[in-house]
């Protein structure tokens, strides 16, 4: 009887039930921070839509993707997007798109305003990348392409790095931010 109940009794701390609690992930953003955008020049485009934005596998999902130095990757247990990632970005992106001036005007996702171009943006990479000894970088990857009817007007490729400190979603803004810049210095829009 008594070895009954003592099994009774450590079972849930054999089970794991009367230990800590696992640390619940940190939750970051991405979101235009506004330091970046450089004066636009006087002569300017036609307006655009950002009619979709799109991240690969396997950057989409809510975990931030780690790259390592022997080439594979792991997803960080600790740390995590507050949302999946295309969603966080399509803002950020408008953004940055509408403060940059390139163009005369620029019309938000899902509105039903027609422009006369449309944007979309593919992220292509969006990790944390820890390849380099001693490195941990807000890694970011896109092709921005200018759709004018059916036909693809420009497309540029953008890319950035920001160094993380502790803080994601500084890094990532500021990564995504360039990139996004970097992308439209880079296309042909005139």
């Amino acid at each position: 009887m008594k070895i009954h109940l003592i099994a009774f009794v450590l079972l849930p701390m054999l089970a794991g039930c009367l230990g800590t609690a696992p640390k619940a992930p940190k939750n970051w953003t991405v979101e235009w921070t506004g330091t970046t955008v450089e004066n636009a020049s006087d002569a300017k485009a036609p307006s655009v839509k950002l009619q979709q934005l799109e991240v690969r596998a396997p950057y989409g999902g809510s975990r931030i993707a780690v790259l390592r130095p022997d080439g594979s990757i792991v997803f960080d247990a600790f740390n995590a997007f507050a949302a999946p990632p295309a969603s966080l970005l399509k803002g950020a992106a408008f953004d940055v798109v509408e403060a940059s001036g390139v163009f005369s005007r620029a019309v938000r996702p899902g509105s039903s305003a027609a422009a006369d171009l449309s944007l979309e943006i593919t992220v292509t990479r969006l990790a944390l990348d820890c390849r380099a000894e001693g490195r941990r970088e807000a890694s970011v990857e896109l092709v921005m392409t200018l759709v004018g009817g059916r036909s693809v007007v420009s497309s540029a490729n953008g890319e950035a790095s920001a160094p993380v400190d502790g803080d994601f979603s500084a890094a990532f803004s500021h990564a995504f931010e360039n990139a996004v810049l970097s992308a439209l210095r880079s296309l042909k829009v005139k």
